[in-house]
C-alpha cells in the first residue's frame, strides 16, 4: 500500500511541476514553444553575395550590390595586386579588414593579401579583387571589359569575358531573372539549387 501512495504522490508531483512550468515565461520574452537561437553576430565579417543576369550569369558582389573584378594584370599565385596609385583610385581594393564571409562562394577560394601600404585585400582563388569607382549602385557593371584587363569575377574566381559561357561549367543550368531584366538580382541570404556555389 504505502508503495502506491508514493507513486500516487509523485506523479501528482509531477503533474503540479508541469502545470506550473507551462505558465512560465523564458527569459527575455514571450513563450514562443520551442527553442530560440541566438542570432550570429556578423559585425566582424565582409559580407559578399551572388547575383545573377540573363547577360553574365551568376557573379560575385559586395553587400551593396556592386560586382567584384579582378585584373590580368594582377598575379594569383603567390597573390600580387598590381593595381596601385591612380590605378586604385579608380578601381578600389576589396578591403579585407575583417574575415570575409561569401554566400555562394567557396571559402576555401577566399584570402587575403597585404598590400603595399599595409591594407588587407580580398582574394578569391588568388586574385585581388575590386571594385570601380563608376559603378555606384546596385546593376551597375561599367567596368566590364575595360581596357580588355578588368572583368567581373565568378562564383568560381574565373573571369568573366563576355557572358556565362565563361561563368563556369555549371552556367547552362543555372536560372536566370525574368526575361527582359538585365538588372542585377538582390543579394541572397542562400543561393537558388542550381546557383555555382558551396
Amino acid at each position: 500500500m504505502r508503495r502506491g501512495q508514493a507513486i500516487t504522490a509523485l506523479a501528482a508531483l509531477a503533474v503540479s511541476l508541469t502545470a506550473c512550468g507551462s505558465t512560465q515565461t523564458p527569459p527575455g520574452g514571450a513563450a514562443t514553444g520551442g527553442l530560440q537561437a541566438k542570432p550570429a553576430d556578423l559585425g566582424g565579417m565582409n559580407m559578399y553575395f551572388i547575383a545573377n543576369t540573363d547577360q553574365m550569369g551568376w557573379f560575385v558582389i559586395d553587400a551593396d550590390g556592386l560586382p567584384l573584378y579582378r585584373y590580368d594584370k594582377d598575379v594569383p599565385k603567390p597573390s600580387k595586386s598590381n593595381c596601385e596609385g591612380e590605378c586604385a583610385k579608380a578601381w578600389k581594393p576589396v578591403l579585407a579588414d575583417k574575415t570575409p564571409m561569401a554566400t555562394g562562394v567557396d571559402p576555401i577560394s577566399m584570402g587575403v593579401l597585404t598590400r603595399p601600404d599595409g591594407t588587407k585585400q580580398l582574394t578569391i582563388q588568388g586574385w585581388p579583387q575590386y571594385t570601380y569607382a563608376e559603378d555606384r549602385t546596385a546593376g551597375d557593371m561599367k567596368g566590364q571589359g575595360k581596357g580588355g584587363v578588368w572583368w567581373v569575377t565568378a562564383p568560381n574566381g574565373a573571369k568573366i569575358t563576355g557572358g556565362k559561357a565563361q561563368n563556369n561549367s555549371r552556367s547552362s543550368s543555372q536560372p536566370s531573372t525574368p526575361p527582359g531584366s538585365g538588372a542585377a538580382r538582390t543579394p541572397q541570404s542562400a543561393p537558388p539549387p542550381a546557383a555555382p556555389g558551396y
